[in-house]
């Protein structure tokens, strides 16, 4: 008890020192000491004014080094076996806690930068986190799963844990753009309420769109947070007697806060701004944001590793458990998580769409939407493989993934999928444009929401998932010119017919594992001959729309030139698959095929941009 009551002791002073750190911006008391790590040269000013604010948080902050130093002595020194798997959480505190400390230091030495102050809130943020994890982790478990249950294990992860995750990761980016909007000097950008400068999305300065995007943000985690609520409340109150652990009377009072400290915040965020900034509001605003975070990572540590019933959610009994990896392996793992081949297919439509595209867009904005647009691919990735966990495990192609093979715990995969998209939105929407971003939005609710699920219950989801699979080039088109144009639709269908060969291709010669798998595609359901002819009639119409493009005045004739020849032997291809003698052999062939002729032809649209 000894380390789990120095781990919340730990937390409580992180807890105090995010809202002193916060008393320092709010009295614009961060240069009151010139130097760092001194203070005018000395351990211990004349503590009055602003350095009375601003070193009390020096002081607290090194308080909260020598607690963590602690900390992590103790849980490495500990012999209990709660304890052991937490040694390497512990020494991650660590080196956040010194991080954070040289993150204070250069934002004096540098006079305060937007960027590295915001990155000292987002650090900061984390640390604490870090610091609840050991603080709940350090109980031990609430002892024996009742009869009938699959003991819990680390990895285990059941709806109410899942929704919290999702939750606290949204909390904590909404936290770090509430940074932006302070250290950016955007908080008063829009002064009315709820609306900004009368719109969701004015056209305006980028402070006033990181503070509109603030408030959208505002709506989202609300959402979440109300959903993460519903499924925790209604997992405890139907817990049985042999269920009741710690872990279910705390998931009902967190259930219960979350919505309340959820109502607070946004009078507080509306106060805020009519207040002006009054001081107490924005320090209040900040408690309860920080105790809102919280309350969703209790209710996602108290359920993870709690009794799931067998059959109704649970994972696999004979699933091998995660295994302790290197952080070597765990790190390609996550990169296998973001399907890196597929990203970087994406990324290259992205940027054929911003190359094509006329007008012109800054670089840096260029370089941002393209990393936007990767993170937010890697992340509708990373989620569908953890939706899909349970039937990767039954297909040869997929069996030997990270979460099939228990190398990573399907709540890592949860959080990295969702944080990728939580920050890749707020990239598209700042760097980019509406447009730009909400596209990319729509293209990741799609494919995570809709064709994910659906490829369980219908061949039609090929379709389905073939547009935002097409939204990429478009994307990139809008980010240079806000608007849809004539070209930008012609990329698109290009994109959208590409993918109904190329994956019904894949269909045919990989229809027996996925049979296995109980996916509903269409050779299962209308027969190979059948889907040969699908396969004949939308490669004509892709050959069709990729010659559109110099009538559009998007490509001249050496693409034109390029794009017939290219399209004829990609149609006489898939004529030979109409043959009754053709096999799995020729599927695989045409799958290949199609990735060279989409490369040839995207290669054909540059040089020809280039000479033009």
């Amino acid at each position: 008890m000894l380390v789990h009551g120095f781990a919340i002791a730990t937390a409580i002073a992180t807890y105090l020192l995010i809202l002193i750190g916060g008393l320092v911006h709010g009295t614009g008391s961060s240069l009151a000491c010139p130097d760092w790590p001194t203070c005018y040269g000395t351990m211990m000013p004349k503590m009055e004014g602003g350095v009375l604010v601003e070193h009390s948080h020096r002081l607290a902050a090194g308080a909260v080094v020598i607690l963590t130093l602690i900390l992590a002595a103790l849980i490495a020194r500990s012999r209990s076996p709660h304890h052991r798997p937490l040694r390497r959480v512990a020494y991650l505190a660590v080196g956040l806690v010194f991080f954070q400390a040289l993150l204070g230091g250069i934002t004096v030495k540098l006079r305060l930068p937007t960027t590295v102050s915001t990155l000292h809130t987002a650090t900061s943020l984390l640390f604490f986190s870090t610091l609840l994890y050991l603080a709940v982790r350090t109980r031990g478990t609430a002892g024996n799963p009742a009869k009938g249950h699959a003991p819990g294990v680390a990895g285990l992860l059941g709806a109410p844990a899942g929704f919290a995750l999702v939750a606290s990761v949204l909390v904590y980016f909404q936290m770090v753009l509430g940074g932006l909007v302070r250290h950016s000097g955007a908080a008063l950008a829009c002064l009315d309420v709820p609306l900004c400068r009368g719109t969701l999305w004015p056209d305006a300065h980028p402070t006033v769109l990181v503070q509109a995007l603030h408030r959208l943000g505002a709506g989202v985690v609300t959402l979440a947070v109300l959903a993460s609520s519903f499924v925790n409340l209604r997992a405890a109150l139907r817990a049985r007697p042999g269920d009741a652990g710690w872990h279910v009377p705390l998931v009902g009072a967190l259930a219960i806060a979350a919505p309340l400290l959820v109502a607070t915040q946004i009078w507080l965020g509306l106060r805020a701004v009519t207040s002006f900034l009054d001081l107490a509001t924005v320090e209040a605003h900040l408690a309860v944001a920080t105790a809102l975070l919280a309350t969703q990572m209790g209710l996602a540590l108290a359920n993870i590793g709690a009794p799931v019933p067998v059959g109704a959610g649970a994972a696999d009994p004979s699933a091998p458990p995660p295994r302790a990896t290197p952080w070597t392996r765990v790190l390609r793992d996550l990169i296998e998580l973001a399907k890196p081949r597929i990203t970087g297919l994406v990324m290259a439509t992205f940027a054929g769409g911003m190359w094509l595209a006329p007008g012109h867009l800054p670089r840096w904005r260029g370089i941002a939407t393209l990393l936007g647009t990767a993170m937010i691919v890697a992340a509708a990735n990373a989620l569908n493989m953890f939706i899909e966990r349970d039937i990767d495990r039954l297909m040869e192609r997929t069996r030997r993934r990270p979460l099939p093979q228990g190398r990573l715990s399907p709540a890592i995969a949860l959080v990295f999928g969702t944080s990728l998209a939580a920050a890749a939105l707020p990239l598209l929407l700042l760097a980019g444009n509406a447009l730009t971003g909400i596209m990319g939005g729509l293209a990741f609710v799609a494919y995570v929401a809709i064709y994910t699920p659906m490829k369980r219950t219908s061949p039609a989801a090929l379709f389905v998932g073939a547009v935002p699979g097409a939204l990429p080039p478009l994307m990139g088109w809008t980010a240079v010119t806000g608007r849809i144009d004539a070209g930008a639709i012609a990329l698109f269908g290009i994109l959208f017919l590409w993918q109904i060969p190329h994956f019904l291709a894949i269909a045919l010669y990989r229809s027996d594992d996925y049979g296995r798998a109980g996916f509903e595609i269409l050779p299962l359901s209308i027969g190979d001959r059948p889907t040969r002819a699908v396969i004949v009639v939308f490669s004509a119409a892709l050959v069709a729309t990729s010659l559109v493009l110099a009538p559009l005045q998007v490509a001249g004739v050496p693409y034109t030139a390029a794009a017939a020849l290219l399209g004829l032997g990609f149609v006489v291809c898939g004529l030979y698959g109409l043959r009754r003698v053709a096999s799995r052999t020729w599927a695989r062939s045409l799958f290949f095929a199609s990735l060279v002729y989409l490369t040839l032809l995207f290669v054909a649209l540059v040089v020809d941009r280039t000479i033009a």
